[in-house]
C-alpha cells in the first residue's frame, strides 16, 4: 500500500512575506504542490487568476459554500477566501504532499475538527518590521494598514497552537528551513512504506510483540 502525501498547513500575519517564502520553497521542491485558494477580493498587482488565487464574485463563492466544495471557508478582512476539498483530496491519494496557506481562522477550524496536517507558523522579525512592510507594499492606506496590524498581534497570540514557528528575517532562510521540516515529517517512522516483504515482515513481527 503506497503511502498517502502530507497537508502543510503554512499561516503567518499580513506583511510577514508567506507568499514569497512559498515561491522558493516551491522551487527548491517542484514536485511538492500548492493548493490555490479561492477568494472574493481584487487581484493585487502582480497577481495571477489561476496561479495565486482562483479570484470568483461572492455570489459563485457563496455557491460553493452551499454545494460543500471548501475544506474550510472564511471572511478575512471583509473578504471571503476557501480552500477547495477536492483537488487536495486527489494529491494526497496520489502520495504528493500539498502545502496550504491558511489565515488562522481557517487553521483553527481545522484543528476544531482534528484535521490532520502540519501545522506551521511564520512569525515577523518583529511588529516594527511588520509595519514596514506593510508600509513597502503600498496597496493600502494608513488605517488599514493600522487594522491589519491589530489583527497580526491576535494572529501571533495563537501561533502557539500550531506545531512549528519560523521567524521571516531572511526568506531564503526561511525556506530553507521550511524544507527541513518538510523532509522531517516525510521520514517519520508512522510514514515509513518498508521496501521489501522480508523487511516488512521483520517490523510488523516486532510491532505484535
Amino acid at each position: 500500500m503506497e503511502s498517502k502525501g502530507i497537508i502543510f498547513i503554512l499561516s503567518a500575519p499580513s506583511g510577514t512575506g508567506k507568499t514569497t517564502v512559498c515561491q522558493l520553497l516551491k522551487q527548491k521542491l517542484p514536485n511538492l504542490k500548492l493548493s490555490i485558494s479561492h477568494t472574493t477580493r481584487e487581484p493585487r498587482e502582480g497577481e495571477t487568476k489561476g496561479k495565486d488565487y482562483h479570484f470568483i464574485s461572492q455570489k459563485k463563492f457563496e455557491k460553493k459554500i452551499q454545494n460543500g466544495e471548501f475544506l474550510e471557508w472564511a471572511k478575512v478582512f471583509n473578504n471571503y477566501y476557501g480552500t477547495a476539498s477536492e483537488s487536495i483530496s486527489t494529491h494526497l491519494n496520489k502520495g504528493e504532499d500539498v502545502l496550504i496557506e491558511l489565515d488562522v481562522q481557517g487553521a483553527q477550524s481545522l484543528r476544531k475538527i482534528n484535521y490532520k496536517a502540519v501545522f506551521i507558523f511564520i512569525m515577523p522579525p518583529s511588529l516594527k518590521e511588520l509595519e514596514v512592510r506593510l508600509n513597502k507594499r503600498g496597496t493600502e492606506n494608513a488605517n488599514k494598514i493600522q487594522y491589519r496590524l491589530e489583527e497580526s498581534k491576535k494572529e501571533i497570540q495563537q501561533s502557539i497552537l500550531y506545531d512549528y514557528i519560523l521567524t521571516n528575517i531572511d526568506v531564503e532562510k526561511t525556506a530553507d528551513n521550511l524544507e527541513i521540516i518538510i523532509a522531517g515529517e516525510q521520514f517519520r517512522k508512522e510514514r515509513y512504506q518498508p521496501s521489501s516483504p522480508d523487511i516488512k515482515a521483520l517490523i510488523v513481527g516486532r510491532e505484535n510483540n
